[in-house]
């Protein structure tokens, strides 16, 4: 068998058919509210839900000897017509790894599993021999070989030569106890040449690591020092408060990545060979997971935040994964309260799946989404968080009762967290069950880091040079013919009286350069603050662009999911709802010229019309100093109204020349219930850290 790539939805040129046209998604059969109240999910139904994915990829596995390759579903995804062999070789060997993380859950619980009339346990043990024997077509290849023919470079076999190692030690007695002694020799051979080549450094050490690791417990030898390196490096990534730096990005890559393969190790070496060690990964992971569960709806909802978002309900591995540690502290009835609501997010929904499979995209497929080593079976990197079903049945993580947590006390309030380390604020929304996150040290100009804040509800849209950009500053400099652009990155300020601040540098490389048909007019920058309130956030925001400018300030989305938006005028501001609840208010305060909708087509992971409230202000002079701007923006998801008192949460308002600190413009704010503020930026730019 062999992809057919001037046909992306078919493999040998036969259209893939299973399915089609028929409702599809799982559901959870005979619910057990009594253990889990809020999703009905206990153990069984996790199995369940890992059986019918497997269930979704044998469809396309012909017989014993076929494998795994999944339908290409665009021409975005990698492999592509005229890459070297290796990234064909690593597709195959993506949709074995990955999918066995899945299915490997299933033949433990019962080694006799069928699919499609094959035995799981024999098929992947055979496919496993056959694609690590140097004699055969299936043979997936040395690194060390393909340095030779390509160059020093990273290879995709690292990362799911990790995924590889994770699914033998899980289905050790299934897999790797039957192999017979030359055949564990051949499986280590190949994962010894991935254990020991070039890796990438930020999380994918941890793929040296976990390959390493199954090496020298199963009696092979290594190499000691680059173990030993790989661990130096990955401790040092630490910032604090349970978050790990991944190269320049903080992002799901915590709970998916540092905070699955850290409780693997531990389990599988540390703790008995390395307890120095596994001490400071536990300790960091209870830091984490104390306030990961922060980061969610009350419905178990995730963000939609940073890249790799294709691997969805990914998000909630580190839930189970920190139940591998000796002495978990998070409550387990908690923790699977949300794991199971993050995986029926995706799992329940008809669109997810595309040729029986969930597809590139969020909810649906999505081309955004997609990143160069993204193919048709990347997506399953979401059943790592079946990591869970590796602990007994009597594990308090299956044992408890499910609760919401925090949720039922916080009430109608809303409550921050702030993490320095990473530069986050959380904001947990009890009236509206939603959570939002402000990040603060964004590098990358790149949508899915770069929004205002992010919330699970109002999934993100991609940046349009049209402007009007969802959860974003648009600017571009007037009467110049450029397009709209979102800003560069965000850097951390300060957070002072529970407020976040923020800056963000506006101004892209090249504008400025004379070369390229700019002046150099020095930098563009937001100074950004926020205020939560219930339901919302009011924005006091510093803009310091020199020159004249048009700038724009989005809200979140709204999906056109049963026709348009209605939109309605209130006041200065307006609303926007969405029959299904789904319902925003903006409301200029202070400094917009207009505020107006734009209809979005082809941008939203939802729909594809969206409509976005945003405020505008075109300023006509250079040098015609720095301005504030005040918003008030403000979510619902119950189709409810809001009283004049929410819509106006502000009772006074002024703006100071100079603020204590000797920075310009500083604001004095009284809020209707109560707080008093004074907004002083400070050293912004001393203070900045990325």
């Amino acid at each position: 068998m062999a992809y057919d790539l001037k046909n992306p939805g078919a493999v040998d040129g036969t259209e893939s058919t299973w399915m089609q046209g028929k409702p599809f998604a799982f559901s959870v059969e005979n619910p057990d509210l009594g253990k889990s109240p809020f999703t009905g999910m206990t153990r069984r139904h996790w199995i369940d839900a890992a059986r019918f994915l497997t269930e979704g990829v044998f469809q396309h596995v012909a017989d014993i000897d076929s494998p795994i390759l999944m339908p290409k579903q665009n021409a975005i995804s990698y492999p592509q017509p005229n890459d070297p062999k290796h990234r064909f070789q690593a597709a195959e060997f993506e949709g074995l790894a990955r999918t066995l993380m899945a299915a490997g859950p299933v033949l433990m619980d019962n080694p006799a599993t069928m699919c499609n009339g094959l035995n799981l346990r024999d098929y992947y043990a055979n496919q496993i021999l056959m694609a690590t024997d140097p004699k055969s077509p299936r043979y997936w290849g040395r690194i060390t070989d393909f340095t030779k023919e390509t160059g020093r470079m990273q290879y995709q076999q690292t990362v799911e030569g990790a995924a590889l190692v994770i699914n033998l030690m899980n289905t050790k007695m299934q897999i790797w106890d039957r192999y017979a002694a030359k055949e564990r020799q051949q499986v280590a051979d190949l994962i010894s040449d991935y254990a020991h080549s070039l890796t990438i450094g930020h999380n994918w050490r941890f793929f040296n690591v976990l390959m390493l690791t199954f090496l020298k417990v199963n009696g092979f030898a290594i190499d000691e020092a680059a173990l030993k390196d790989h661990l130096q490096h990955l401790m040092s990534n630490y910032v604090g408060d349970g978050w790990y730096i991944d190269d320049t990005n903080y992002d799901l890559y915590n709970p998916w990545g540092f905070h699955f393969y850290g409780p693997l190790w531990c389990k599988w070496y540390g703790y008995e060979h390395e307890p120095e060690i596994a001490a400071i990964i536990e300790q960091r992971n209870r830091d984490f997971v104390t306030n990961w569960p922060r980061f969610f709806a009350r419905d178990g909802k995730q963000l939609m935040w940073g890249r790799s978002i294709i691997y969805r309900f990914a998000a909630s591995t580190a839930f189970g994964a920190h139940f591998l540690m000796k002495d978990p502290v998070l409550d387990p009835g908690f923790a699977r309260r949300i794991a199971s609501g993050n995986m029926m997010q995706f799992l329940s929904r008809e669109e997810l799946y595309v040729n029986g499979l969930p597809c590139l995209g969020y909810y649906g497929p999505f081309e955004p989404l997609i990143q160069f080593y993204s193919c048709a079976a990347s997506p399953f990197w979401c059943a790592k968080n079946f990591v869970a079903l590796t602990l007994p049945e009597d594990s308090p993580f299956w044992a408890a009762e499910e609760n919401e947590g925090f949720w039922p006390e916080l009430g109608d309030r809303t409550e921050t967290i702030e993490l320095f380390g990473p530069g986050m604020q959380i904001v947990n929304n009890g009236k509206t069950g939603t959570t939002e996150l402000r990040t603060g040290k964004v590098k990358l100009h790149e949508t899915y880091y770069n929004q205002l804040q992010f919330n699970p509800d109002f999934p993100l849209e991609p940046e349009t040079p049209a402007g009007a950009n969802a959860a974003s500053y648009s600017i571009r400099e007037k009467d110049m013919g450029h397009d709209f652009r979102i800003p560069l990155n965000i850097a951390f300020n300060k957070i002072e009286d529970g407020i976040l601040y923020r800056l963000q540098n506006t101004q892209p490389v090249g504008l400025g350069d004379p070369n390229k048909g700019g002046v150099n007019r020095g930098p563009e920058r937001i100074d950004l603050c926020d205020i939560s309130i219930s339901g919302g956030v009011i924005r006091v925001d510093r803009v310091r662009v020199p020159y004249r400018y048009e700038l724009q300030l989005g809200h979140f989305a709204l999906p056109h999911l049963d026709g348009e938006a209605v939109v309605e005028k209130v006041g200065d501001g307006l609303i926007a709802s969405i029959p299904e609840g789904r319902k925003l208010a903006m409301i200029p305060v202070l400094g917009w010229d207009r505020i107006d909708v734009a209809v979005h087509s082809k941008l939203n992971p939802e729909a594809d019309e969206s409509t976005v409230l945003y405020t505008e202000r075109i300023r006509e002079q250079d040098y015609s100093g720095m301005e504030v701007f005040v918003t008030v923006l403000l979510h619902r998801l119950d189709g409810g109204d809001w009283t004049d008192d929410e819509l106006n949460p502000i009772e006074n308002l002024e703006v100071l020349d100079w603020a204590p600190s000797g920075t310009a413009c500083g604001v004095e704010l009284k809020l209707k219930d109560g707080r008093e503020y004074l907004i002083d930026y400070g050293c912004a730019d001393g203070r900045r850290i990325i």
